[in-house]
């Protein structure tokens, strides 16, 4: 089965550039399909960060998608997120995101609200609880940035979706699924559940070192688009020096026919795959988690040892709550009393090696390390 990718070269985000590629690169990907219909455009809106950061997609990504398919006809135009552990609209007007929908028309959507959604074809996740928003809209947009991931190493339009999942209820994933494998696995069950229909991706600044929150903006210089967001993602991870099968919810989704993924069908539009390959991007190092085979002291040796662990900087630390807050593993605590300096305690033997406390940390004072 074959799938269209486009690559399209955008150097900056000048408006008037943007707009052309984002239509460009949707039209040689094989054209989107909103005509009458409500369409929900999903960006990436991770935590309150500077529109230049590279942490969130960026306004005129968005502005570009909405009268994209404005301009083709879509009956009712909505956009929205639900970030990691921050409001919706924190984020949104820190990011320029939600200043920029209302600007165009669009409607801003709050994705507090969920619904059951059944999954008969999930590998691993039969139920979902979704924003509700998702079941109630014709199409759905994943309009994403491409990043590096400190847990899944690579994030696009799949990670991204991620975010139709309400609040501190994503944290119940990462304990549920400590593991990459199985958080990979998860991630292409919930395309299943929400059933994506397209994705535009903003890669003209990327995200290299270590992401999704810490690391640096990085410029790739193009806008992906296509309607098959693990091939899209396939694509995306390659240019920047990935090997797609490293990717967790990529080998997962190439290993059976029921998520849609064919990466011997997938084709580039715009420019070829080996035209657009980025050389001198700074990728996540590829670590495994300790075998499924192994159990008990054996696989937590191999743990403590082998896979990169939260390092907590004191000096940087502000102490505002955020790590603690999201861990799903209730590892963290504020310490320190009677006088002492307070400071963020980790208990290793609880920590899941998730990062969720590195991905929304706003002063990069957590570092990944090997112990030896």
């Amino acid at each position: 089965m074959k799938t269209t990718i486009s690559i399209i070269p955008c150097g900056d985000y000048d408006r008037g550039a943007v707009l052309v590629a984002v239509a460009d690169a949707a039209r040689k990907a094989g054209g989107l399909d909103v005509a009458g219909k409500t369409v929900l455009l999903k960006p990436n809106m991770l935590s309150t960060a500077e529109i230049d950061s590279a942490v969130t997609t960026h306004p005129e990504i968005l502005r570009a998608s909405i009268r994209l398919v404005k301009s083709l006809g879509a009956r009712r135009i909505l956009v929205g997120d639900s970030p990691a552990f921050q409001t919706g609209d924190a984020v949104g007007i820190k990011c320029g995101l939600k200043p920029v929908a209302l600007e165009e028309g669009a409607e801003w959507v709050d994705f507090s609200e969920t619904v059951e959604v059944g999954v008969p074809d999930g590998q691993l996740v039969k139920r979902f609880a979704l924003a509700r928003v998702v079941s109630e809209v014709d199409v759905v947009i994943s309009v994403c940035r491409l990043k590096n991931h400190s847990f899944m190493h690579f994030t696009g339009a799949v990670k991204n979706l991620f975010g139709v999942i309400a609040g501190l209820q994503k944290s119940a994933f990462h304990l549920r699924f400590p593991g990459k494998p199985e958080f990979g696995a998860m991630l292409a069950d919930l395309m299943l559940a929400v059933k994506p229909q397209y994705a535009i991706m903003d890669a003209i600044v990327g995200m290299e070192g270590p992401g999704p929150r810490n690391g640096t903006p990085k410029k790739v210089g193009y806008v992906l688009a296509g309607a098959n967001l693990f091939a899209l993602d396939w694509v995306a991870s390659s240019i920047v020096g990935y090997d797609p099968l490293d990717i967790p919810y990529l080998k997962v989704a190439a290993a059976n026919t029921v998520y849609g993924l064919d990466p011997a069908g997938i084709e580039t539009a715009g420019l070829s795959l080996e035209q657009a390959r980025v050389k001198d991007f700074k990728r996540v190092p590829i670590v495994a988690d300790s075998p499924l085979q192994w159990s008990g002291p054996v696989r937590g040796l191999f743990r403590n040892l082998g896979v990169p662990r939260p390092f907590f900087s004191r000096e940087k630390c502000v102490l505002c709550g955020a790590c603690v807050k999201i861990c799903p593993a209730a590892a963290l605590v504020v310490s320190g009393e009677n006088g002492d300096k307070r400071f963020i305690a980790i208990d290793y033997a609880k920590c899941l090696r998730c990062y969720c406390c590195h991905e929304v940390c706003p002063e990069d004072a957590i570092a990944l390390k090997r112990r030896f």
